[in-house]
């Protein structure tokens, strides 16, 4: 199986520098950069929480693709970002971007995208009502551009770049798609699909069918099949579970699960009944010592629900039901020292590694 490492944009650069080493010595097959304007936990949290030692802001993030401009040229690994949305900005300014990428990147680019998520998008005064529909003319105009070099429907629109390297050919475009409509536009439009939050194995499955009917169906190739996973790396299970015990506000990470998934567990999501998780959630706007209140009432399963937490063979026999489903791809983006800061990142470093290995073992 393909490895890929994704690496948040945080600052300071140097520690952003740093994972690119990791990448290096785990000898990876990729290196994926989100698209995020605001981060995974409450501002007025943020001072209190463990990994708050590496940065002086949850939500200080570098623009993901100047930093790709940067560590592409010092690196020969494929680089990505995971995933830019079809709304804070049109097709061909990011088809410029992508070329531009794809040539300053000595392993070239990928490109990710999606409908969008709120919290990068509502805060900010973008429009999110449409998200799904606006992906799709996005799509459209992507796809004529990269593939033809010119706007579709007669537009005068071009651009003169190379749309292929020939030693790489074209970047490839991953979309990150989860309900019908977003796997047919996977199917019609994408070289790889990119799901961003964890489902059973038996669903990767299904929707990878649903996939490859849609790619038929349009005359196109199979699309790569990914996932992100993010993953807590301990000494086991049993131990990253007694760390949230002791750092309960580490289990808020459980917000980027779905109502659904929380009322399954007996709880109610503070975002209310009809949130759908990561897409939906606004750390923003929740009260943040109604969140420290939360915190500890939260079972570690329904954390789990979202990360996949443990060590190296743990965390790999996880994802090897999703290997038996077509899983190609898994991109993985840590977040060790959630609980436990820098200590558990530096104690866990060769579990990383070991993890990365025991993934590229997996068929």
């Amino acid at each position: 199986m393909k490895v890929g490492l994704l690496v948040a944009p945080m600052h300071p650069f140097e520690s952003y520098r740093m994972m690119l080493a990791v990448a290096e010595e785990a000898k990876v097959d990729s290196v994926w950069v989100p698209d995020h304007l605001l981060g995974y936990a409450h501002p007025a949290l943020w001072r209190d929480m463990a990994l708050a030692s590496l940065s002086p802001d949850a939500d200080a993030l570098y623009d993901p693709f100047a930093c790709i401009a940067v560590i592409g040229h010092e690196s020969n690994l494929p680089m990505g970002v995971c995933v830019t949305d079809a709304i804070r900005r049109r097709a061909p300014d990011i088809v410029r971007t992508a070329l531009t990428l794809h040539q300053l990147c000595r392993g070239g680019f990928h490109l990710g995208v999606g409908a969008g998520e709120a919290e990068n998008l509502v805060p900010f005064g973008y429009d999110f009502s449409t998200p799904v529909a606006d992906l799709e003319v996005f799509l459209m105009e992507l796809r004529a551009l990269l593939d033809h070099g010119v706007m579709p429907s007669g537009f005068r629109g071009r651009v003169g770049l190379p749309l292929r390297r020939d030693d790489l050919g074209p970047p490839k475009v991953w979309v990150a798609a989860h309900g019908p409509r977003m796997l047919r536009l996977t199917g019609e439009y994408g070289d790889g699909w990119v799901p961003a939050w964890p489902m059973s194995p038996s669903s990767y499955g299904d929707r990878r069918r649903s996939i490859a009917g849609h790619a038929e169906r349009a005359g196109r190739p199979m699309p790569e099949c990914a996932l992100h996973v993010a993953v807590i790396i301990g000494e086991s299970r049993d131990y990253v579970a007694e760390l949230m015990e002791r750092d309960p506000l580490g289990k808020l990470t459980a917000l980027m699960c779905s109502a659904e998934i929380w009322a399954k567990h007996g709880m109610r999501h503070p975002s209310g009944d009809k949130c759908r998780g990561l897409v939906d959630l606004i750390y923003h706007d929740l009260d943040p010592e109604e969140l420290r209140e939360l915190a500890p009432t939260i079972p570690f399963e329904l954390v789990e629900e979202f990360m996949f937490m443990g060590n190296a063979t743990e965390i790999a026999d996880r994802v090897s039901g999703y290997a038996d489903n077509g899983l190609e791809h898994v991109i993985v983006g840590s977040a060790t020292g959630t609980v436990g800061g820098l200590d558990e990142i530096n104690t866990n470093s060769g579990q990383l590694l070991a993890l990365m290995a025991a993934l590229s073992e997996l068929r």
